[in-house]
């Protein structure tokens, strides 16, 4: 008889890496799942900075803990997030929070975004 149910069993978690680019943005990228026991990275990642570019093209779930803090953090500083997969552009669907934050398919795309002037094409 074969087991055809395989459970998998990963280290649950969020790592967020740092980097400044020119003209003063940020690039956050995270890694893992966002959720009310990660959520607090998340929200340390995005405590300081004006311009922030949030790559979340390797999150596999975002929860409305994570969506949250994505609507809070894009209150008070220039925003712009990378969506990549399924799960996180679900959750941002269906909590309307697409409709309120500056969503990217890549990180080129969002850095332009944030370091062209407004009234200014770049």
């Amino acid at each position: 008889m074969h087991d055809i149910f395989r459970t998998v069993y990963e280290p649950a978690g969020l790592t967020a890496t740092t980097t400044e680019r020119p003209g003063g943005v940020r690039v956050v990228t995270l890694v893992g799942d966002i959720d009310a026991a990660t959520v607090g990275t998340l929200d340390e990642a995005l405590a300081t900075g004006e311009r922030v570019v949030a790559d979340l093209t390797r999150v596999a779930f975002l929860s409305c803990a994570g969506v949250r803090s994505l609507l809070q953090a894009n209150d008070r500083l220039d925003l712009a997030v990378v969506v990549g997969g399924h799960a996180v552009t679900r959750s941002l669907e269906a909590t309307g929070a697409d409709l309120v934050l500056k969503t990217h398919p890549r990180v080129g795309s969002a850095l332009v975004g944030l370091t062209t002037e407004p009234g200014r094409e770049a």
